[in-house]
């Protein structure tokens, strides 16, 4: 890779995910799946800062170059990069063991390179980072984009770092330090997010067998206190020193999507709530969206609580290329309640009634595995999930949507590092199974999902939590095949799956007993083998 100032490295969630022996089970039908390789919209918000002043800097989404080419050599690659800085992002805990371990390598290749992390997990654990692992230089704390170019000045002018702000680093005796965090970001209009110049490769923008999609920011920050969330209010309070999120203007939104527009993206998603930023805002962004959904074929909208009739009409004003996302995560109104969403599911379903009555389809998520969800008050979300269904089903046969859905979504939680959860789990109904970066690599790098599981409930342990993730996912396949998303044959497929999930747990516990590595390691080879080899022969292979 030719000469760069600074070159910012997006990970895979691990580095030997091609061969290491993993059992992604519920998470995700294949390794490749889990990668996370979807390069976060801030990163290359601070590769166009830096290139605006005059630095040369790429985006190299590692991940995807190693998910979409099986051959793709890593180490090579990593040797064959030549940058002043290397920057590798550490924003999800899912890419703890993958981020740091390409840190480590990229020492290794290039130890003159200043070595920097950056992102919401490395700001959790920057003291950790430094202290632990001695291949990183400095991190990057909060927000990246003028820290990182005071950072890049700093180290051409004198290679002095140590007043830069928003860093951490050790000193010449091996201290650890930190300095002092900027003043967080007022408004999000200073950044750009659309460079894709800047990104490579292009199939890390979007992948060839995919709709040109790309998302953007209605705002960085939150007004809302999810337990489990790292995004949280509570979280960039303390995190990133943000009182409250910093909104993107109506007209820097649509500049964006005209410019994504231009470079043949169709499919757009605005994540966050336009309503956090009052209604002057909210009314201003839709009636512009209205004007500038021509040419795309889906713009997608979250909305974080109930709404009205009046917002549900200027949604649908946009025009029907239009989706809602909502997040109601349980159909349990005290699990939501506790969880940090105060609102019941009778306001949720008159919200999906009135968007239905607009003709605006609604995608809604849940999860498995909540503080105070049980055995038995799961069935409220079950309950919850035949209700959506039919009312989908009801507004598609009366012509209310025209748009195939493809019913709701559910999956195992994580809880964030910096969340209320992960800050105080007691209180939240959590036990924590890993309380640092070091317990996350560890953890994140055993050989099977429920593993990777980084807690427990005040009502559910390890074992219990697995078998009602399970259920969970056997009612989601019930669901889709009587609402007809899926054929009988691949409901029986995925049923079997699960099955056979559920046995893997059991025989991935009696394996890990094997003290000796490589003895370990081989048997967990034997034992994915015989995965593959049983799902080819029942024609359900992932």
């Amino acid at each position: 890779m030719s000469d760069y100032d600074v070159i910012l490295i997006h990970p895979p969630a691990r580095y030997d995910f091609r061969e290491a022996p993993l059992f992604t089970g519920a998470l995700g039908s294949s390794p490749e799946q889990i990668q996370f390789n979807k390069v976060p919209i801030g990163m290359l918000s601070i590769a166009e800062f830096l290139d605006r002043h005059g630095y040369r800097v790429i985006v190299d989404n590692l991940g995807d170059r190693m998910v979409q080419d099986p051959g793709f050599d890593a180490d090579a690659h990593l040797q064959a990069l030549s940058a002043k800085v290397i920057a590798i992002g550490l924003n999800f805990q899912q890419h703890a063991p993958g981020a740091i371990e390409v840190a480590r390598r990229c020492k290794a290749c290039h130890p003159e390179a200043t070595i920097v992390m950056g992102g919401l997990t490395a700001t959790c654990f920057h003291e950790e980072i430094i202290r632990k692992y001695p291949f990183v230089d400095a991190v990057i704390r909060a927000e990246g984009e003028k820290p990182l170019l005071r950072f890049m000045k700093a180290l051409e002018r004198t290679g002095e770092i140590g007043n830069t702000p928003n860093l951490t680093f050790r000193t010449e005796t091996g201290e650890v330090r930190s300095t002092a965090l900027l003043p967080a970001s007022r408004d999000l209009d200073d950044f750009e997010y659309t460079r894709f110049d800047l990104i490579e490769p292009k199939t890390s923008i979007y992948p060839p067998n995919a709709p040109p999609r790309y998302s953007l920011a209605v705002c960085r920050g939150c007004l809302y206190n999810c337990a489990i969330c790292g995004g949280s209010a509570a979280s960039y309070r303390k995190n990133l020193g943000m009182e409250r999120p910093a909104f993107r203007s109506s007209a820097k939104i649509l500049g964006d999507i005209r410019h994504l527009k231009a470079q043949g993206v169709r499919f757009v998603g605005l994540f966050q709530d336009p309503r956090m930023g009052g209604k002057v805002y909210a009314a201003e962004l839709l009636a512009g969206l209205a004007a500038e959904s021509a040419g795309l074929d889906r713009l997608s909208l979250d909305l974080l609580g109930p709404a009205d009739e009046d917002y549900i009409r200027q949604v649908a004003a946009i025009g029907p290329q239009v989706v809602i996302h909502f997040c109601p995560d349980t159909g349990c109104d005290a699990v939501r309640k506790r969880l940090g969403r105060p609102y019941d599911n009778a306001q949720l379903m008159e919200t999906i009634r009135l968007c239905h009555q607009y003709h605006i389809p609604v995608t809604t998520f849940f999860s498995a595995g909540l503080a105070g969800e049980s055995p038995e008050n799961v069935h409220e979300t079950w309950d919850l999930w035949e209700r959506l269904d039919a009312l989908d089903r009801q507004s598609q046969l009366c012509g209310d949507l025209k748009v195939p859905l493809g019913g709701p979504i559910t999956g195992p939680i994580v809880i964030d590092p910096g969340s209320l959860a992960f800050e105080n789990p007691e209180k939240y109904g959590y036990r924590l199974l890993y309380k640092n970066l070091e317990e996350y690599i560890e953890g994140l790098n055993q050989p099977s999902w429920h593993q990777w599981l980084n807690y427990e409930t005040e009502t559910l342990d390890k074992t219990a939590l697995v078998d009602l993730v399970l259920t969970t996912m056997e009612f989601a396949v019930d669901q889709r095949e009587e609402a007809g998303l899926y054929p009988p044959w691949q409901a029986a497929a995925e049923r079997l799956k699960t099955q056979l999930d559920r046995v893997l747990v059991e025989e991935i516990g009696e394996l890990m007993t094997i003290t000796e590595p490589e003895e370990r390691r081989a048997a967990l080879q034997r034992l994915r083998d015989k995965r593959e080899a049983f799902l080819l022969s029942n024609n359900c292979a992932a």
